[in-house]
């Protein structure tokens, strides 16, 4: 089997501007390419240019079922979340602690997918 790697993620927007400016208000993403579908840099982890994110214009005829894109690591959970409620995003759960160390809470996009924000918890020798 040959080397395997994640590129990007698509994802089928009703209004892709309205999409783009949530991606980046809320992560910070920046954008790479707008030619009507619009591309944003998606950071990985050692790898701040790492993968992308497409957010093509949904068509009449397809039927898109939002769902979990993935979790972001934020700095600050518990503000951000409370700023997104603040800006009228929809909070599908609130800011918790889990026991594998972070602390995470679900937002859902303009187009109803779900993002899971993720915090690590301070450790006992922090």
């Amino acid at each position: 089997m040959g080397t395997v790697s994640f590129e990007g993620l698509v994802i089928f927007c009703a209004d892709v501007e309205k999409s783009a400016a949530f991606y980046e208000g809320l992560l910070g993403l920046r954008r790479q390419s707008s030619d009507g579908d619009i591309t944003l840099a998606l950071p990985t982890k050692g790898n701040p240019e790492g993968a992308w994110l497409l957010l093509h214009k949904r068509h009449e005829g397809i039927d898109v079922t939002p769902h979990e894109l993935g979790t972001f690591t934020v700095d600050d959970v518990d503000g951000l979340v409370e700023r997104l409620r603040a800006d009228g995003h929809r909070i599908t759960s609130e800011p918790t602690d889990q026991p594998w160390g972070v602390r995470e809470a679900n937002v859902a996009d303009p187009d109803g997918y779900t993002l899971t924000l993720s915090q690590p918890l301070p450790t006992a020798s922090s």
